[in-house]
């Protein structure tokens, strides 16, 4: 299976330079802005207050699964919610029991009996069931404790490694629900040391689990049968992440593409990242046409202060951060502050925007209205055309 994937890679690295291929090649240093509006890849948007009964700091790694939503949340852990925003239950604890865990931004949901699964520190995966009581750990330190991201799905723990520490042998490993290993992935490029950290992502879509490492140039799926294949490309060039360790003053004056988010739907490939300044990419597969967005952010606090402008209902922009699909249609999901819809919602920018839905701007004031700028985020689910 190796050996039959080389040329495949090389074709695609030559494919950066002269994309005559199927496959999408993303090189943000010959991107040109090209805006697109909500209302060209969205038809409805639903606001989902979080409740407030325990106050959230940033949150990480949102999942939806069957009436649920769960994610994990700055210094608090895992926490799940109904559909209507209500706290259901939090999910363990952070801690350095047996039963809790110290880290927990990294978590996957199995989708049929909703057991959760924490990575936690030291090659370590924690298991709880939905109810949140602790059930097993499954120790994972014999493959190396340099773990990148989880992922459920299939029946399936989808396990993938960082390839710049701790001399890491495997690209990815899969296993059963018990810890056992079903496949492994042996890592394809030597051996290399890094500083940077770098960003990882692991979405599923269809029938696949895609991922992707900062320091690869190949975004790629394993299907049903573990067979792995390249689904899209990111450019090689002076703009990645160099393999080796950085000065700090490389660090600071960071030119380096960063990926924060990657996901996938039918139609598009969406990818959030920093090069020079934050953007928001959206591939459209059937017209094989860039959307690009580049948004402003608080240098102070990091917050962004722009996204893809809403004009379904007049309310605050969107940025999207995950994908779920759920009888036969399919959702993004984007997070927004009371703050800043609240502030989005008096300037200037939102009374000249003309929405397609007048009558829905009325219940986004309403909205606005009902909370407090010191309340928990409020997610915004938009369905996606058909």
């Amino acid at each position: 299976m190796y050996l039959l994937l080389i040329p495949s890679i090389v074709f695609l690295m030559l494919a950066c330079k002269k994309p005559k291929n199927n496959l999408y090649s993303f090189d943000p240093r010959i991107l040109t802005e090209n805006e697109i509006i909500l209302s060209e890849i969205g038809d409805e948007i639903t606001y989902i207050p979080l409740d407030n009964s325990i106050p959230l700091g940033p949150i990480f790694n949102i999942e939806f699964i069957n009436n649920a939503i769960f994610f994990s949340s700055k210094d608090i852990g895992i926490l799940e919610y109904d559909r209507y925003g209500r706290l259901i239950r939090k999910i363990g604890s952070i801690g350095r029991g047996p039963e809790q865990y110290i880290y927990s931004p990294a978590f996957t949901v199995d989708d049929k009996n909703k057991n959760i699964y924490v990575l936690d520190l030291g090659g370590k995966i924690k298991v709880y069931t939905e109810p949140g009581k602790f059930k097993r750990n499954i120790l994972l330190k014999e493959y190396g404790d340099m773990i990148d991201a989880i992922k459920f799905h299939d029946s399936k723990l989808f396990v993938t490694y960082a390839l710049q520490f701790g001399n890491s042998k495997y690209k990815w490993i899969v296993f059963d629900t018990l810890g056992r290993v079903v496949a492994i992935k042996k890592r394809m490029i030597p051996m290399f040391s890094a500083n940077s950290g770098g960003r990882e992502a692991i979405y599923s879509f269809e029938n696949k689990i895609s991922y992707f490492n900062s320091y690869t140039d190949t975004v790629f799926s394993i299907r049903p049968d573990l067979f792995e294949e390249p689904s899209f490309i990111i450019c090689p060039g002076e703009h990645r992440i160099p393999k080796s360790n950085l000065s700090l003053e490389q660090v600071l004056n960071w030119n380096y593409l960063q990926i924060n988010t990657v996901f996938e739907t039918n139609h598009f490939f969406v990818i959030q990242y920093y090069y020079n300044k934050p953007a928001i990419l959206i591939f459209d597969k059937r017209n094989k046409v860039n959307f690009l967005k580049y948004l402003e952010y608080d240098g102070k606090t990091g917050d962004l202060l722009s996204g893809i402008e809403n004009d379904l209902d007049g309310g605050p922009w969107f940025i999207p951060e995950c994908y779920f699909s759920e009888m036969g249609r399919e959702y993004m999901v984007g997070l927004q502050y009371p703050y800043q819809i609240k502030a989005y919602l008096v300037s200037d920018e939102s009374k000249k925007l003309t929405p397609k839905y007048r009558e829905k701007k009325k219940e986004v004031v309403k909205l606005a209205d009902s909370l407090k700028e010191t309340d928990n985020p409020v997610l915004m689910i938009v369905r996606l055309k058909k």
